[in-house]
């Protein structure tokens, strides 16, 4: 095992991992970091001139003597605030590009694991992670790094004034300092450490079954199982709750170490300024001055706790975020891909596939092909292996034996992105966006004109029943197209299927959810488009294979050989997949 191994990884080494990749500009980070460090220090600034300001004025001496004082007052009370505005104008701005860098990240990272590479992950839980965890890292710089930067420069500070003034109280204030942060930062670690992962687990499963609870409510209802899942998310919100109530107690302990420190250190230093004005060492008016610049150096104590805590809670989200980035990808690329081939016929040679080691084999010595223009019908009952087809010609599953070609090039040796490129699919459970009809079939192509998208409206049959919508193509299609019905959202998927223009067409079950009369005019429309293009139309419909040019019957992973449609019609009756 090496460093970057997930099982060797510490803590520290994924937040290390997740800086480098999140890390906002240099300049706006040290600007921010600049920024608040002069913030803090106005601070101090502020209260030991305040208290040099009021000891002199209590001598009675002339005013002209308070004069640079006086001024200097007010340029600390009213510097802290602009200093503290840039310092949070700059600090947001940075956190924000580090937000967008770590989504472009993580869509990387997942992006080639689908699906093959996450068919063990709860939707709910990669949803959690994706979101929820990605924004707790958002500000890992802003509230986790810069504090701590801010919290050394402002105490070096600080204790330095101190020591200048008198020796002795400043090493007192830097001991009292020093155990305030190793106490407090140790208490946040350990307790937040622990939480931060406990609670990260309990939100990902809390996620995944509220998920799997809303998008199966009526299949759970039916079968008597909602009232488990509602005991299930229950007891995830009540462990959520015990997690809280445990923060709060550390954080009253962080609290209570940090006003004893404080004390300590004030009264020690008033001590030690007191024995000093006695002993003629330190003038009068400045007997204020050093127990209230150690009260002000203690500002930054609590931030630094709480950035402690935050780096606790983020070092466990970014452990979960780089579980899923280190898991191998199923299908890799070529280094050196091959061009796009200049023929679009498609071949399975001998290919064999399974899911699992130990599983069976769904591609069993598939052989078939598909030549540059032809319409195949692919049949099958459920489980032959006509899914798997698809998955094996998108790539999305590596085959284990056997090969796989667009136009005499194996697709191993292509790019995923150009394989994709060629060959377009409607899957059987197509995903839709929370956006309108046009957002959702314009995905494919975001340059097509209105006319071209209008085209693909027309041939996907969705031509009459969009025309009858008082918002037309802008109407939101809910999520996940949940204000549609099973064959208005296959048809709004083969419409942006067919604004993509591929090469190679697979359609899995398009006309699954339509009566016999919509399916017919849609497979008429489909192939009078799309001549000249190859096709793989997976159905269970008999009466649609007869207008194939070949059709491909599958059973246990292999084919029949091929026919003419009709033929193989007559030969048997397929039974509905």
């Amino acid at each position: 095992m090496n460093a970057s191994d997930p099982r060797t990884r510490s803590s520290w080494s994924s937040l290390r991992e997740l800086m480098r990749i999140g890390a906002p500009p240099r300049g706006r980070f040290w600007l921010s970091t600049g920024l608040g460090s002069a913030a803090a220090m106005s601070t101090v600034a502020l209260m030991a001139c305040s208290a040099a300001l009021i000891d002199k004025a209590a001598l009675h001496v002339p005013l002209y003597t308070l004069t640079v004082l006086m001024a200097a007052v007010q340029i600390f009370a009213l510097s802290r605030g602009p200093l503290r505005y840039g310092e949070r104008l700059v600090s947001h701005d940075a956190a924000l590009r580090v937000l967008g860098r770590l989504r472009a990240w993580v869509f990387d990272a997942v992006e080639p694991l689908c699906p093959a590479g996450l068919r063990q992950w709860r939707s709910g839980d990669l949803l959690s992670r994706a979101t929820a965890d990605v924004e707790t890292l958002q500000d890992l710089y802003l509230r986790g790094v810069a504090p701590l930067v801010v919290a050394a420069l402002a105490s070096l500070s600080s204790v330095a004034l101190v020591t200048v003034i008198v020796p002795v109280a400043g090493l007192v204030l830097g001991g009292c300092l020093a155990v305030a942060f190793a106490l407090t930062s140790g208490i946040a670690w350990a307790r937040h450490h622990r939480l931060g992962r406990a609670e990260a687990a309990l939100r990902g499963e809390l996620a995944a079954d509220i998920v799997e609870l809303l998008q199966g409510a009526p299949d759970l209802i039916a079968f008597g199982q909602d009232d488990a899942y509602l005991r299930r998310v229950l007891t995830a919100d009540q462990g959520l709750t015990d997690i809280a109530r445990r923060r709060s107690w550390t954080v009253g302990a962080i609290s209570a170490v940090t006003m004893f420190l404080t004390g300590a250190a004030v009264c020690l230093t008033s001590l030690i300024s007191i024995s000093s004005v006695t002993s003629h060492r330190l003038a009068p008016f400045m007997l204020a001055v050093v127990p209230l610049v150690a009260l002000a150096s203690f500002e930054v104590v609590t931030p630094v706790a709480e950035a402690v805590s935050r780096l606790a809670h983020q070092a466990a989200a970014a452990e979960r975020l780089l579980a899923i980035a280190d898991l191998p990808a199923p299908v890799n690329d070529p280094v050196n891909p091959a061009p796009t081939p200049l023929r679009t016929n498609v071949e399975l040679d001998e290919a064999r596939l399974r899911y699992g080691e130990d599983g069976p084999w769904i591609l069993n010595g598939l052989s078939m092909s598909i030549a540059a223009g032809d319409h195949v019908a692919l049949t099958g009952a459920s489980g032959a292996g006509k899914s798997s087809v698809v998955n094996a010609l998108l790539r999305f599953w590596p085959l284990q034996g056997g090969e796989a070609s667009l136009g005499g090039t194996p697709l191993h040796s292509l790019g995923q992105d150009t394989t994709r490129g060629v060959i377009g699919w409607v899957a059987q459970d197509t995903h839709l966006f929370n956006a309108s009809i046009r957002a959702n079939i314009a995905l494919a192509h975001p340059d097509a004109s209105e006319e071209q998208v209008v085209a693909a409206v027309q041939t996907a049959q969705l031509g009459p029943w969009i025309d009858a919508l008082p918002q037309g193509l802008d109407t939101s299609v809910g999520e996940m197209g949940a204000r549609l019905s099973g064959g208005q959202r296959q048809r709004v998927a083969l419409a942006r299927a067919l604004l993509a223009d591929p090469a190679v067409l697979l359609l899995d079950e398009p006309t699954s959810g339509l009566d016999h009369a919509t399916a017919s005019r849609l497979l008429h429309d489909v192939l009078a488009t799309t001549s000249g293009k190859s096709i793989l139309y997976i159905t269970h419909r008999l009466e649609e294979v007869s207008a194939f040019d070949v059709v491909v019957d599958l059973q246990d992973g292999r084919s029949r050989p091929m026919s003419e449609g009709p033929t193989l019609l007559e030969e048997s009756l397929v039974p509905p997949h």
